[in-house]
C-alpha cells in the first residue's frame, strides 16, 4: 500500500494513515488523497459524469489472481476528517475486491463490511 497526499493542508500524514490501515488493506494498492476538483476531472474523463465525487477506484488487477491491485482516489478534505476518510478508502478497497453496489442489497452489504472494518481499526488503534 502506498499513500500519496496531494491535497493542501492535510490534517494527517501518509504515515499516520498507513499505520491506521495496516492489516486492513492488502495487495498492490495506491491511495491518493486529493480535492473535489481533481475528482471531478477524473469522474468526467473516465465515467462521463461531470460532477465531483468522494471516491473513485481504478481496478488494475489481472483477474487470474485474487490479489487486489489498483488506485483509490479519495477526497482528502472530508469532515469529520479521519473517520470519513477511512470509510471512503475502505469503500474503494472493497471495489478492488470485486464488490459493487448496483442494488440496495449490494450497497447495504458494502456498508456493513466497511462498518466492520472500521470497528476493527478503531479497536486496534483505540480511536
Amino acid at each position: 500500500m502506498r499513500i500519496e497526499i496531494i491535497v493542501s493542508n492535510p490534517l494527517f500524514t501518509s504515515e499516520q494513515l498507513s499505520s491506521l490501515l495496516a492489516g486492513s488493506i492488502c495487495g498492490d494498492v495506491d491511495i491518493v488523497l486529493t480535492d473535489p476538483g481533481f475528482l471531478r476531472i477524473l469522474n468526467k474523463r473516465y465515467r462521463h459524469i461531470d460532477k465531483p465525487t468522494d471516491v473513485l477506484t481504478f481496478d488494475l488487477a489481472d483477474r487470474k489472481e485474487d490479489i487486489p491491485e489498483g488506485v483509490i482516489y479519495v477526497d482528502g478534505r472530508l469532515f469529520p476528517p479521519m473517520n470519513a476518510l477511512l470509510e471512503r478508502i475502505l469503500h474503494g478497497y472493497l471495489h478492488l475486491m470485486g464488490y459493487v453496489h448496483n442494488t440496495k442489497e449490494e450497497m447495504d452489504n458494502m456498508n456493513l463490511k466497511v462498518g466492520k472494518m472500521l470497528v476493527n481499526i478503531h479497536r486496534k488503534h483505540s480511536l
